[in-house]
């Protein structure tokens, strides 16, 4: 039986050659707001809930890892109505954000295929996804364990005195009354879950800056890894982003690309050749000029804007510093002054195709916390890629554990994308033109 997983990347690599894929996903997480709510929208009594859910996703051939990259989908809940409050409350608009964190290849595939593809088809992947997927079993921020499973589960707030007696209990073989057991049955309950509304926007947003290598270390040493310039990452995601919106996003939806320190007449350039007709200049984060920027750009991990928002709160700025001075400081960066062009590339809208992916076991190892989720990843992004040696040692690695841990393997891929051809011209033959007299050969 296929699995949707292989059924959706399988258009995307190359005919009749055989990949293993690897999606890893930790279990959503009930995560603080990633914009700071102003004042003003809490004096008006609005709420918001928001889920991270983390993947991760690695392509294998011929037993190495070859590629790799990592999404974080936020969900978040929003509730605008100050009568409600408490068991009643309920959200009335949600927003769906991906945002791509890291993206990259190492150089050491025997087979050609296009890295924009597989990149272009795990994001449909996740588009297809249901929401509701990140809405059931959901860790919240903090757990509050009733009293009866603080008699038979160890956790922060035990002491240590009634952890040694628990675990002289469990080497006992105490029997566990009827009331504990029945609520452990219902240990689903420790976690929660929440309602779509009926439409759901959905945002991505990526920031482009060229490096060396991502996620493979010293990939870059491998004379075969093909890297970008700043410009080219640009072009190259961005030509990603327009075939997204052109193949699963409704026409009312837009692009927004932001290039901090330049013109928007020179980011326009970059915008002529797009398919997709609602492309802009500036970001998908909302607020004027003149607004603070803490109150519109959000906090992702390892990103450029975030490190900038902190440093501003230590410098005690982060409450005079508008959106304007925010992008004109942004550039300054130490990280920013390596004369390559970086950008935001975001997207806002309603996409147009089936959301009722479920994602199942057989396809995707779903962890249970944070740490066992880096733990999992890091047998691929922990290697040095150096040397061939660093793709072969991970794909045994990842194999092997997997293998041994949860009985599994990586899902295979068969390719159905057909080679393009490329036609080209007899060097010998004249070109004829219409403009000017046909020139007698010479021999």
């Amino acid at each position: 039986m296929t699995s949707i997983l292989e059924e959706t990347l399988k258009h995307y690599l190359p005919q009749d050659h055989k990949f293993e894929i690897l999606h890893l996903q930790n279990r959503p997480t009930q995560v603080r707001s990633i914009v700071t709510s102003s004042k003003k929208d809490r004096n008006i009594g609005s709420n918001s809930v928001t889920i991270k859910t983390p993947h991760f996703f690695a392509l294998a051939n011929n037993n190495k890892i070859i590629y790799g990259i990592e999404i974080h989908v936020y969900v978040i809940l929003k509730n605008n109505n100050s009568s409600e409050t408490g068991a009643n409350l309920s959200y009335n608009d949600a927003e769906r954000l991906i945002f791509i964190s890291k993206a990259d290849t190492n150089g050491y595939s025997d087979v050609k295929f296009s890295a924009k593809q597989i990149t272009k088809g795990i994001i449909h992947y996740l588009f297809s996804i249901d929401p509701n997927h990140y809405l059931e079993h959901v860790i919240p921020l903090e757990r509050k364990y009733k009293q009866s499973f603080s008699k038979i589960i160890i956790t922060r707030e035990t002491s240590l005195e009634n952890a040694l007696q628990i675990l002289s209990d469990r080497a006992q073989q105490k029997e566990i009354s009827q009331e504990i057991r029945s609520n452990l049955l219902r240990s689903h309950q420790h976690y929660l879950s929440f309602k779509l509304p009926n439409k759901i926007r959905t945002k991505l947003c990526l920031f482009t800056r060229p490096a060396d290598q991502y996620l493979f270390a010293e990939s870059s040493k491998n004379p075969n890894k093909h890297t970008l310039s700043g410009m080219g990452l640009l072009k190259w995601w961005l030509s990603i982003v327009d075939e997204l919106l052109c193949e699963d996003f409704s026409a009312e939806s837009e692009g927004k690309l932001r290039i901090p320190g330049e013109e928007s007449v020179i980011v326009r350039r970059y915008l002529r050749t797009n398919k997709f007709a609602n492309w802009g200049v500036g970001d998908i984060f909302g607020g004027e000029p003149n607004s603070l920027a803490i109150f519109s750009v959000p906090l992702f991990s390892d990103d450029p804007k975030s490190r900038f928002l902190h440093e501003l709160v230590e410098e005690a700025r982060v409450l005079k510093t508008n959106l304007e001075t925010f992008w004109m400081e942004l550039q300054e960066r130490q990280e920013f002054k390596l004369s390559e062009t970086v950008s935001v590339i975001g997207i806002s809208g309603y996409t147009t195709i089936s959301t009722e992916v479920l994602p199942t076991e057989r396809e995707t190892i779903i962890t249970n916390s944070k740490k066992q989720y880096r733990y999992i990843k890091n047998y691929i992004t922990g290697e040095e890629y150096h040397t061939e040696e660093g793709a072969l040692e991970s794909y045994t690695n990842i194999v092997d554990y997997l293998n041994y841990k949860y009985k599994k393997l990586l899902t295979p891929v068969v390719g159905t994308m057909p080679k393009k051809l490329k036609v080209k011209e007899p060097v010998n033959t004249p070109k004829i033109s219409i403009l000017k007299p046909r020139k007698k050969i010479k021999i």
